[in-house]
């Protein structure tokens, strides 16, 4: 048998020893699912796309529409539910700069931020004002039957709703208050026999649909005596179920 020479059995040793390296670096790298170190870019227009089992985008970060007025691409974030709703974007639908929002599963605008001005665009925020001291100040009655004292249009961004105020009756005289909403009675009977009195009533469910007007009353009348009964509504505020 001819000899080999020697220096290709030293190329063959050293091949086999680069092929055990490549193999135990595969063993030791992290899995190609993983990403430990660094940073991930998609450039030149790629978009990162996220799906269900069923093949629903649930997340989507690209390019969105509608291109921008100068026909440029527009670039932005989409996060939908399982059932491929939309639940949050980051985009614009014109000139003013991208802006946050958020929708619920039936597709209203529940938090958006204002892309003209900045800060927030909805929901809508109020703050009730009241008169303090003068007992003249307050609306009053001395009817027998509920009489409507306040009155104020409400916005219906929350399924439910908290209203809150003040009953005072004269000496001697005995006050009732309560509250509609669009003529119907919808809170509690309050009662009061002089001085001032602090109701509340919610949460409670508060009638209509999502974003839909609503007409909050608080009526009062009194039940015995020869005085006036005056109500001080404090708040009326939305909140969740």
């Amino acid at each position: 048998m001819a000899a080999i020479p020697q220096d290709l059995l030293d190329r063959i040793r050293d091949l086999e020893r680069q092929v055990r390296e490549i193999a135990g670096r595969g063993q030791t790298r992290p899995p190609s699912d993983q990403i430990q170190h660094g940073r991930v870019v998609i450039a030149e227009g790629g978009t990162l796309t996220v799906q269900d089992g069923d093949g629903t985008d649930v997340l989507h970060i690209g390019g969105i529409s509608p291109a921008h007025p100068d026909g440029s691409p527009q670039y932005g974030l989409l996060v939908r539910r399982e059932d491929g709703s939309l639940a949050m974007s980051v985009w614009s639908g014109g000139p003013e700069p991208q802006g946050v929002d958020i929708y619920d599963s039936r597709g209203n605008t529940i938090f958006s931020e204002d892309r003209v001005a900045g800060g927030l665009a909805r929901p809508w925020l109020h703050t009730p004002l009241y008169p303090t001291n003068d007992t003249n100040l307050y609306a009053w009655t001395d009817q027998g039957s509920p009489n409507e004292l306040w009155t104020g249009a409400h916005i219906r961004l929350h399924p439910k709703l908290n209203v809150t105020g003040y009953l005072q009756a004269d000496a001697g005289t005995v006050g009732r208050c309560q509250v509609y909403i669009d003529g119907n009675p919808w809170g509690a009977v309050h009662q009061t026999n002089g001085g001032w009195d602090f109701w509340a009533d919610g949460p409670t469910v508060c009638p209509g649909e999502y974003m839909q007007g609503v007409s909050v009353e608080i009526r009062a009348w009194r039940v015995s005596g020869t005085g006036r009964v005056r109500v001080c509504p404090v708040a009326v505020v939305g909140s969740q179920s």
